[in-house]
């Protein structure tokens, strides 16, 4: 008997296997610039279409869309992601659109201009950027491809603090339905945008969203970095904790105890894609359970 049990696991594993083993992934971007009349400046975006978008069948198809800040790096993480999550069954086939912040990331991706202490550039302007998505990039991908209504965002460190910032946004709430966080720079200017989600409670409980949030817990942080790394994940801990008692988003908080704030981005973008998908083409409704905490 152990010997068929064996038998027919090693089968099971081929079948597994012959899922994705025959296929190599290949980034295919394209690349679009935006005249922006928000930003005063052009902006890029790459856009990376599923496999099988072009297929003659699939040409009255519509597809969800993956949305990234710190698009010219995070475009072939998230776009390997996610046709290895599809390719496994357990996402959608999505439109992946990387939004180009690397030359002001302070700027564009952080909401306020903190009350003390230097800043390394000018910051405080992400209000301009949501505005762009809202306004310009959302309106070009929709006019250019085929998709549909189910909106994600995702970004990491400071383009983590951005979408939760967009969450709360009157602007880009309505248009996303669901938000990943990796390890999101929410100590900004002493933890300001978790006070506004606690501040939000009433207008979060009319939302139907679906919230993914990772935080790297490290060891042996040096001395002069222990007051800010405390304020980072203490922000992160209670941001969380203000989402999961919201009565409308559903929301997976986890903790990692072996990454740091790098590494966690390949365990977010995975987990994170994979949770905010999980009942589309719709949001999972509120469970009745405590932090989904995982190590």
């Amino acid at each position: 008997m152990k010997h068929i049990a064996f038998a027919l696991l090693c089968v099971l594993s081929l079948f597994a296997q012959a899922s994705y083993l025959d296929y190599k992934y290949e980034h295919l971007p394209t690349e679009h610039t935006i005249q922006s009349a928000v930003l005063g400046e052009a902006r890029k975006v790459w856009v990376i279409l599923p496999e099988d978008y072009h297929a003659p069948e699939n040409s009255d198809k519509q597809y969800p869309v993956v949305y990234t800040t710190d698009g010219e790096n995070l475009q072939y993480l998230t776009g390997h992601n996610m046709w290895f999550l599809q390719r496994s069954n357990m996402l959608p086939q999505a439109i992946l659109v990387a939004i180009n912040t690397r030359h002001h990331r302070v700027r564009d991706l952080t909401p306020t201009v903190p009350k003390n202490g230097p800043t390394p550039e000018v910051s405080g302007q992400s209000l301009k950027l949501e505005t762009f998505i809202k306004d310009e990039v959302i309106p070009f991908v929709d006019n250019t491809y085929r998709t549909d209504d189910f909106r994600v965002l995702s970004g990491h460190s400071l383009g983590g603090l951005f979408t939760i910032t967009s969450l709360l946004s009157d602007q880009l709430q309505p248009l996303f339905k669901g938000y990943v966080a990796i390890d999101p720079s929410l100590w900004w200017d002493n933890s300001i945008v978790a006070k506004w989600v606690n501040d939000a409670q009433d207008t979060l409980k009319e939302s139907v969203l679906s919230v993914y949030m990772v935080a790297a817990h490290e060891e042996n942080i040096p001395p002069e970095h222990q007051a800010l790394y405390l304020a980072h994940i203490n922000a992160i801990d209670d941001t969380a904790k203000l989402l999961i008692d919201t009565d409308s988003t559903t929301i997976r908080y986890d903790i990692t105890h072996d990454e740091n704030h790098r590494s966690v981005l390949h365990i977010g973008i995975f987990r994170g894609l994979r949770e905010v998908f999980k009942c589309y083409p719709t949001v999972c409704p509120k469970e009745n359970e405590e932090d989904s905490s995982n190590d």
